[in-house]
């Protein structure tokens, strides 16, 4: 044969099991067991980390030698079909460009991946139909829960999730189920706590932009606010609240724009949330209306670009970064049967004082 003509069957791809040129197969819990001298069953035991005193800590240490030696990774497929679960979970958010969203997103990630999860997002922009695809197509991969923060959903998809005995746990938001698992802020507290503030100031008239109120984030933050403005005695005229149509810059600025067409003529005025804030101040800077030496602001969550805006906005802070760790754990020790103590987890907020609120000013001002 000539040593220049090809071989007959040189350019076949290799058959299954074999290995292709340059590749190293995976090795399987047989091969570590081989390598290590043992039982494919202690390599479980072993690897799984189950205490056993049948195992002495000379036959761990070459198990786990060994696995280390041949680059041994546990298949996930496996994992999954032993524990009857696929180790993922589902999280809905309303709003991924929104920044407090994007922290939870992070916290809940992080802590998911330390527990041997992955997560699956989807944003909903809070459209009902969005919401209800999302759901399906989400348990159709079935996911092992969900972490939802959307804040507009319909209880009744919470009811079907809780008849079909399907793990949940709400983030920034609550439903009416008792035995709902939650993490959660008091915004009636917080929001109580941010009029007072404006009220030991010296403010009289104070006004609130709220938030929707088909959620239970902006019902809860205007019955604070309510609250505190009978607490304190201050100013109830009807054209200091309005509602925003969403929790947006935009929804601020036209809001506030509404507020500031009528008589209300507040000294201080509450956003839902920062985003409101910031559209509050974008339309009080158009106006040449100064911050705080003619109105002060106030928001809500304490986003990272708060502390940055001009004047630094005075906020509430939320944990953000925590809510979502806390969520994916408590969803996770759920799901593996841990206890998972209180059903609702209530993180503390604390309001952060910044250069957008002040005493109120003694000159007084017409708003166009």
């Amino acid at each position: 044969m000539s040593a220049d003509r090809p071989r007959a069957n040189a350019s076949r791809s290799p058959r299954r099991g074999e290995e292709a040129a340059g590749s190293r197969p995976r090795a399987t819990i047989t091969d570590v067991a081989a390598e290590a001298g043992v039982h494919p069953s202690t390599v479980s035991r072993v690897l799984n980390d189950h205490a056993s005193s049948a195992i002495s800590e000379e036959t761990r240490g070459r198990v786990l030698a060994a696995a280390d030696r041949l680059a041994y990774r546990p298949s996930a497929l496996a994992r999954s079909l032993r524990l009857q679960r696929t180790l993922t979970l589902g999280m809905l958010v309303p709003d991924i460009t929104n920044p407090f969203f994007s922290s939870i997103i992070k916290g809940a990630e992080d802590a998911a991946r330390e527990r041997g999860y992955n997560m699956i997002l989807c944003n909903s922009e809070d459209d009902p139909e969005r919401e209800a695809t999302y759901l399906r197509v989400l348990r159709e991969r079935q996911v092992d829960g969900l972490l939802i923060a959307s804040s507009q959903m319909a209880d009744g998809t919470i009811d079907e999730l809780r008849a079909d005995a399907f793990p949940f746990v709400l983030l920034n938001r609550a439903a009416y189920g008792d035995d709902d698992l939650a993490v959660l802020v008091d915004n009636h507290a917080a929001a109580f706590d941010a009029i007072t503030y404006l009220a030991r100031l010296g403010h009289r008239r104070v006004g609130h932009v709220a938030g929707p109120q088909n959620t239970t984030t902006g019902a809860e933050r205007q019955a604070g606010y309510r609250a505190a403005v009978l607490e304190h005695g201050l100013a109830t005229d009807p054209g200091l609240l309005v509602e925003a149509e969403a929790f947006s810059e935009e929804a601020g600025h036209r809001a506030l724009g509404v507020m500031l067409a009528g008589d209300a003529r507040p000294t201080a005025v509450f956003g839902a949330n920062d985003l409101i804030a910031i559209g509050m101040l974008q339309r009080l800077r158009g106006l040449g209306v100064r911050v705080p030496g003619e109105i002060s602001i106030v928001g809500f969550n304490d986003i990272p670009l708060a502390g940055l805006l001009e004047p630094a906005l005075t906020t509430v802070r939320v944990p953000q970064l925590q809510m979502g760790v806390a969520g994916a754990h408590l969803l996770i020790d759920h799901l593996e049967g841990k206890p998972v103590g209180a059903v609702r987890v209530t993180l503390p907020t604390e309001l952060i004082v910044r250069a957008s609120s002040a005493a109120p000013a003694a000159i007084e001002r017409h708003f166009a």
